[in-house]
């Protein structure tokens, strides 16, 4: 289930919100940070990385905007 299974330049867009990596878990940030590299290796064009400073792992309701904005964008362009 290792999100690092599935990286592949096909993928749909993917979207990674984090918390603060000083609040958050110790090493989730860069966890989704190596993630995004291994998406940009493969040739995928749409991984994007969010650190929401100042929150830690229940950064939900300050991430929900983005995660709108997101799906709005990938509907606009499709």
């Amino acid at each position: 289930m290792a999100p690092l299974f599935h990286v592949r330049a096909d993928a749909p867009p993917l979207l990674l919100i984090t918390g603060d990596r000083e609040k958050e878990m110790l090493g989730r940030y860069e966890e989704n940070a190596f993630l995004m590299r291994m998406m940009k290796v493969v040739g995928h064009k749409e991984t994007r990385l969010y650190e929401m400073d100042g929150y830690g792992h229940g950064m939900t309701f300050p991430a929900f905007p983005l995660l709108l904005e997101e799906v709005k964008r990938i509907s606009e362009d499709r």
